[in-house]
């Protein structure tokens, strides 16, 4: 969604839906995995977008302290809204989801601060495009790994043998 002709008010509640859903999506990718370290990054990056809501939330309240926010409808696609298609989701799928969800809000971010008439708001929106661009790096490092390594989120050593996995997968099927 281009930022060009909407207000500072309307790009601040869209800013802080996306951190609401970017939450959303990164507990449930949490929630998906049995990999402690894959599973604390996902907890990690839901708190840093609750502080982003917070910090968005402050910052419309300084700027419009007589205007009630009204929070936009999600843009996320129909499957990240239902918590049973999710889980019927592969962690592949789930990054899939997020990482085009961060590509989204990094271009809308950079479209903001470049319409942006003053320079605090300029610089709210260039850091959290540089956020994203940072979060998109990781999330697609994170694809990745589990492109080359299936097994990886589901915490399983990678250079273990592959028969030793697919028993110790078993087993705890059991």
């Amino acid at each position: 969604m281009p930022c060009e002709g909407i207000t500072a008010l309307e790009a601040l509640a869209i800013a802080i839906r996306g951190a609401m859903d970017a939450q959303g999506l990164y507990l449930e990718m949490a929630a998906h995995t049995e990999n402690d370290i894959l599973k604390e990054r996902f907890l990690n990056l839901a708190q840093e977008e609750r502080r982003h809501q917070l910090l968005l939330e402050k910052k419309y309240r300084e700027m419009f302290p007589d205007v009630d926010l009204k929070i936009p409808e999600s843009q996320l696609p129909r499957e990240a809204l239902d918590p049973r298609l999710l889980k019927k989701m592969g962690m592949k799928d789930l990054l899939k989801m997020a990482i085009e969800h961060v590509k989204r809000a990094k271009e809308f971010y950079l479209d903001c601060a470049q319409a942006a008439t003053d320079l605090s708001g300029k610089r709210m929106f260039r850091f959290l495009a540089d956020m994203k661009f940072s979060r998109l790096m990781m999330l697609n490092g994170e694809l990745e790994l589990i492109e080359k390594y299936p097994s990886y989120y589901e915490g399983f050593t990678m250079w273990e043998p592959e028969t030793r996995l697919k028993t110790e997968k078993m087993k705890r099927e059991k």
